[in-house]
């Protein structure tokens, strides 16, 4: 135990007193105070809307002073594009006002047939300043802006023109919930009744209120995400170097010394220990400076933010642990990688395995985060190089009982003596072979062999 804990020392501090660990935590840690403390010396206010203080503004923007809501017609949800739109309606249903109404960002343009209003929408610039001199104004600041066009039939028919069609295009969402709304109108009048009545008896909504007695998954769902990437960079950017500094003393020859007075198990388990616990003091000082910084000024938040930093104390635990064993399990991993080269040049090249299956845990993990009482994150929960993702998933978004949790737990903490053991033992015979390194097949047949002979 001793030599572990010189080894350890000298590891542990072989990572802290680097400027670019010290650079790095200081860094982000200074960040995230100041940026979660603005708030409470700035009125940003008008850069977030919800923000505390702010709610004079807010309920400016969902009512008129009338009290009537202001967003689109007969509870259309208007929509925010800002580009132009080119409107030509056959049989006179429509007009300017109308989507005016549901576009109010947007400029309307009225074209004489549907073949202008395809090379308007084509056009574009040459098109609204035509529109412009036929009106007498002045030409409009959205000419150079995304434009699309409405040919409309009748109520129950248009065609849709868009210049360059975007992946979140809503317009046409928009307008064809509008022009849904004008048609049941038109019908209901026809039928002699009210339609705002009609209309308030469709809009209905009941009044509603959700408790939840156990796990919210939506609301965890986001710190849970984040939760999920943190673990993902600290393996990434620590793993590799604690397979070089398994590797570093080998191509210099001083391991020779080392080995010889210092046992193969203090010095492997010194080294991967050491590198994991700088990556979780490094990830434990920049979240716990986030998650401080918050709640102090989580008044000045207004609470807006409770959804990424509210996380649940037995969140919290069950990141640390199954973290913090994966995260040592994959750093064992990649220590048998560093005993398995004979340069550290090496390392990188031979870390592919180990790669593949740590983000292949990890992409099982996110495909299925929505789905954390599935069958998929049930078996990903037992399996020890998944485990780490998805028993924390269960615990923090779905139903699992204790002892689910106490064997997947125990699983890990078996797999973890298991590597370690196995990576000791090559660690010893890799060392000693200067400038030869090996296959992992046969480091496994020459721990065999040895154990055998001793026998």
């Amino acid at each position: 135990m001793k030599q572990f804990g010189i080894v350890w020392k000298h590891e542990f501090l072989n990572y802290v007193k680097t400027k670019s660990f010290i650079g790095i935590t200081a860094g982000f840690a200074l960040l995230f105070v100041i940026v979660l403390s603005l708030p409470s010396f700035i009125d940003l206010s008008g850069v977030i809307p919800g923000l505390s203080g702010s709610a004079a503004e807010t309920e400016s923007m969902e009512t008129a002073p009338g009290g009537e809501e202001t967003t689109g017609i007969g509870g259309v949800v208007s929509s925010g594009y800002e580009g132009t739109i080119y409107l030509y309606d056959a049989g006179g249903s429509l007009n300017v006002e109308f989507l005016t109404a549901i576009f109010p960002s947007a400029r309307i343009v009225e074209v004489s047939s549907e073949e202008e209003l395809k090379h308007s929408v084509e056009r574009g610039d040459e098109a609204l300043a035509e529109a412009a001199k036929v009106l007498g104004e002045e030409e409009d600041e959205n000419a150079g802006g995304p434009r699309c066009g409405f040919a409309v039939d009748s109520l129950t028919g248009y065609r849709y023109y868009v210049k360059n069609r975007s992946f979140n295009d809503s317009v046409e969402g928009t307008f064809a919930e509008g022009l849904s709304y004008l048609y049941r109108r038109s019908e209901v009048e026809k039928l002699g009744a009210d339609s705002g009545a009609v209309e308030q008896i469709y809009g209905f909504s009941p009044i509603s209120e959700t408790i939840v007695l156990g796990k919210d998954s939506i609301s965890n769902f986001l710190y849970t995400y984040l939760l999920i990437f943190v673990l993902y960079f600290m393996v990434l950017l620590y793993g590799n170097s604690v397979a070089v500094s398994v590797a570093q003393e080998k191509s210099n020859r001083a391991m020779e010394v080392l080995v010889t007075s210092t046992s193969s198990n203090s010095l492997i388990f010194g080294k991967v220990l050491a590198g994991a616990a700088a990556g979780f003091v490094q990830t434990g000082v920049m979240i716990g400076a986030a998650l401080v910084s918050y709640q102090i000024n989580r008044e000045a938040w207004g609470g807006m933010l409770d959804f990424v930093f509210h996380i649940p104390g037995a969140v919290l635990l069950a990141f640390a642990m199954f973290g913090l064993f994966g995260y040592i399990l994959y750093a064992f991993c990649y220590g048998v990688l560093g005993a398995l080269v004979s340069k550290t040049e090496d390392v990188s090249r031979n870390a592919g395995p180990v790669m593949f299956l740590f983000i292949a845990a990890f992409l099982l993990t996110m495909f299925n985060l929505q789905n954390s009482d599935g069958i998929v994150m049930k078996v990903l929960s037992f399996i020890p190089f998944t485990s780490p993702y998805g028993m924390f998933v269960r615990v923090a978004m779905g139903n699992v009982a204790f002892w689910e949790i106490a064997l997947s737990f125990l699983l890990l903490a078996g797999t973890i003596w298991v590597v370690a053991t196995v990576g000791a033992k090559i660690y010893r015979m890799g060392t000693l072979m200067y400038g030869n390194p090996i296959k992992l097949s046969k480091a496994f047949k020459m721990s065999r062999e040895k154990t055998s002979n001793m026998e």
